[in-house]
Parts: structure tokens; sequence; C-alpha cells
């Protein structure tokens, strides 16, 4: 029983020593990126935002608020993506060219209007959708539990036609 106690203790020095990194993703209203005239053959914007960052002293060493994101195309949604996910045309980069502020990582929303095939123009904007409750991983797991925002516009446009 002594030994147990002894272990007990030592786990809960232990534990109490390491750091969590909280990543919370902050968009601020950006009117720049707000009725834009989107070329037909596509663009690819860059949209910064900031996370929130911060420790506390738990056993787990990250835990962030996942972000998804999707285009609307003349009103109708389209696919939802993991916007940490490679290969998908609405992705997030650390921005490392900007001043490093304590307690704000900069970061950067990458986004790819594809091209518009048709004669027509068309409405495009672009959502994103903060997770509220806190994962381990930037990128969407299986087995990760959710509970998403609202949809929040962060950029939009007419894109020309061909």
């Amino acid at each position: 029983m002594r030994y147990f106690l002894y272990i007990a203790l030592t786990l809960c020095l232990a534990t109490s020593c390491f750091h969590t990194e909280w990543f919370e993703p902050r968009f601020e209203e950006n009117g720049e990126y707000h009725n834009l005239e989107i070329p037909a053959e596509g663009n690819r914007y860059n949209v910064p935002f900031k996370f929130l960052f911060h420790t506390t002293k738990t056993s787990m060493p990250m835990r962030t608020h996942q972000i998804r994101g999707r285009h609307i195309i003349d009103g109708i949604p389209g696919e939802i993506y993991d916007v940490a996910a490679n290969g998908s045309p609405i992705r997030w980069y650390w921005d490392w060219t900007s001043e490093r502020t304590p307690g704000i990582e900069n970061a950067v929303l990458h986004i790819y209007i594809p091209a518009n095939e048709s004669s027509m123009a068309r409405t495009i904007s672009t959502q994103i959708s903060i997770d509220s409750i806190a994962n381990s991983s930037f990128q969407i797991q299986d087995d990760d539990e959710h509970n998403w925002g609202e949809w929040n516009t962060v950029l939009d446009g007419i894109q020309a036609g061909w």
C-alpha cells in the first residue's frame, strides 16, 4: 500500500508538469476579401487570421479547435473540406513572415477558387466553420468529437464567365 501511494504521488507530480498548448482560431472581418471581381480562370487568395495561443498544465500535449471550409457557388453549398488536410482547395498555413506577438500565432487561409467553365458569371463565397470542442490535432480525425459552429463567410464575390 505504501508503494502505491508513492507511485500515485509521483504520477500526479509528473503529469502536473506537462504543458498543453491551446490553439483557438480567430477570423476578423476584413472588407478586402468581400465583393471581389474573381477572374473566370480562377484565382488564389490569402486571407490572414490568427490562432490565440496559450499553455496550461495538463496531461494533453496539444488542443486545437479544428476548422472546416466550403465554397458556395450560386447559392449551392459544395463539398466540405478539412482545411488542415493536404490537397484541400481551402487550406491554412502558418504565416512565418509577419511579426510575432506573444499569445498570438499568425496564419494564412489559402483559398483556391476554381475556374468558371460556363459563359455566365456566378456568385461564389468561401465559408469556414470552427469546432467548439478542442481536439488533439489540427487535422480532423475520424474519432474526433465535434460541435461545429456557424458557417462564416471569409471571402465572396462575382466570378466572370468565359
